[in-house]
């Protein structure tokens, strides 16, 4: 799931949408509708978007795409902070919201809703609802699976309901489908979902109407709001196109979702142009509570750097591989924590030299960087490497077993795009507070991914340091 906030009062942006990992053709079209949209917006302002993690610490279990929030009336959408940042001023809005409509076997659908406002006013609500073969063999949006004939078929349908509703005598439709274009009937009816049996369940525009509609007294308040129509799937399959059926059949018959196999986050290729990314970094492990901050970060698909000491791989070999298996970026931390600006030449060579080499032999690669102990380095420090240091933005102190609460605030209160947090998982404290470190980091709106990848996916030059993104 993704989440962008940014309260900046010129121009406020809310988005969320949910991406298949491994799809990159869904994946690829629904970040550029998003994109499309806050390049829209930023014209419209003036104001130039820029990453930000403004979203009001949203928990969990409502950061991600939430039931009912595309069809929710579009006046309370843009008056929730969690959905849409507040606009004092009256500036123009963008909220983009997402829902998992249904999913089954190798279909997942998705509708994403794209909603502006200006002085609290709606300007535009548009919602599409896309049909994803989770694989990638095909993704689609609802108006190529109804049949042009099925689209004929429905309008006749509902208008009789809704006449009957309205008390008509003769609720049969009169009027002529040459009246209809069909393209006028795609529109109509691009708004649908299926049941978990198969029947058709389709969301009308609440100004739904037509002309003998207009001329019957009481239709308008025969309509309900919202407005759903369920056409039972015997009936249903026979307005569907052929890849309505396929997708009609898969989604009814409940299996469980299947997914492709994907790459960790800490591999993907991250736009931290687009998203608020902040790189969370582990000093001094691996140790006894390594495996469960790698637990805690494969729960939430995040991605994290360890600055590991030589004399503890050689002891962690196991953790080692499987850290280096799902993604996360693993730097030098020296072989046993000494203050390099206080050693030799030669001493400083050999404690980055040995841990390197402790890191191949149970990784397969070298660190590409190194993180001096405590901070302390010098020009002479950094002479005797090619390996460029990489310091902190944000120095939580959880080395001083501080109380939950001001750990929390340190590591998650302090951050902005670009930062670099200090943690240190040799801590049963720092363990203990890695979920809610995470979950509030996520719940701002923030992007967790390695140091490299907060760089762009490029490596400072050697001889130098670096502390921000």
């Amino acid at each position: 799931m993704r989440l962008l906030s940014n309260a900046d009062p010129a121009s406020p942006v809310g988005a969320r949408w949910g991406e298949i990992p491994g799809n990159q053709p869904f994946t690829q079209l629904l970040r550029d509708r998003v994109t499309a949209a806050i390049a829209e917006h930023a014209a419209l302002t003036g104001t130039p978007y820029r990453p930000a993690a403004n979203a009001p610490a949203i928990p969990p279990e409502q950061r991600g795409c939430v039931p009912g929030s595309t069809t929710r009336p579009a006046e309370e959408l843009i008056a929730d902070p969690a959905f849409t940042p507040p606009s004092p001023n009256g500036a123009p809005t963008l909220t983009v919201t997402c829902e998992i409509v249904a999913a089954a076997g190798s279909i997942l659908v998705e509708a994403l809703r794209v909603t502006t406002a200006t002085g609290g006013q709606i300007t535009a609500d548009q919602t599409t609802i896309y049909y994803a073969e989770t694989s990638g063999a095909f993704v689609t949006t609802s108006d190529t699976l109804i049949s042009d004939d099925g689209l004929r078929a429905l309008l006749p349908q509902i208008v009789q309901s809704l006449k009957v509703r309205a008390g008509a005598l003769q609720p049969a439709m009169t009027e002529s489908m040459d009246d209809f274009p069909i393209e006028q009937l795609r529109a109509l009816f691009a708004h649908f979902s299926f049941a978990a049996d198969g029947a058709l369940v389709l969301h009308l525009p609440d100004d739904f109407s037509t002309p003998e509609l207009d001329r019957l007294a009481g239709a308008a308040t025969a309509r309900p709001n919202p407005f759903f129509v369920t056409v039972p799937a015997a009936t249903a399959t026979g307005y569907l196109s052929e890849q309505g059926r396929q997708v009609q059949a898969v989604l009814a018959s409940g299996a469980a979702v299947t997914l492709p196999a994907a790459p960790w986050r800490g591999q993907e290729s991250i736009d931290c142009g687009l998203f608020a990314c902040v790189a969370v970094t582990f000093d001094d492990g691996p140790g006894e509570f390594t495996d469960q901050v790698l637990d805690d970060l494969d729960a939430r698909r995040a991605a994290a750097t360890f600055f590991v000491q030589g004399y503890r791989v050689v002891q962690h070999t196991g953790t080692m591989a499987r850290m280096s298996a799902e993604g996360h970026e693993i730097g030098n931390h020296t072989w046993n924590h000494p203050d390099l600006t206080k050693l030799t030449d030669e001493q400083i060579k050999d404690q980055l030299e040995r841990t390197s080499s402790a890191v191949k032999a149970a990784t397969g690669s070298r660190p590409t960087t190194f993180r001096p102990p405590y901070g302390a380095v010098d020009q002479r420090v950094l002479a005797q490497t090619s390996l460029p240091a990489i310091l902190w933005t944000i120095d939580t102190n959880d080395w001083q077993i501080p109380d939950d609460a001001t750990l929390l605030a340190r590591a998650v209160d302090g951050a902005n795009p670009g930062s670099i947090v200090l943690l240190h998982d040799v801590h049963d404290n720092t363990a203990r507070m890695t979920p809610a470190i995470l979950d509030g980091l996520l719940g701002r709106g923030f992007t967790l991914v390695t140091v490299q990848q907060l760089l762009g996916g490029s490596l400072p030059a050697p001889h130098t340091t670096t502390s921000h993104g």
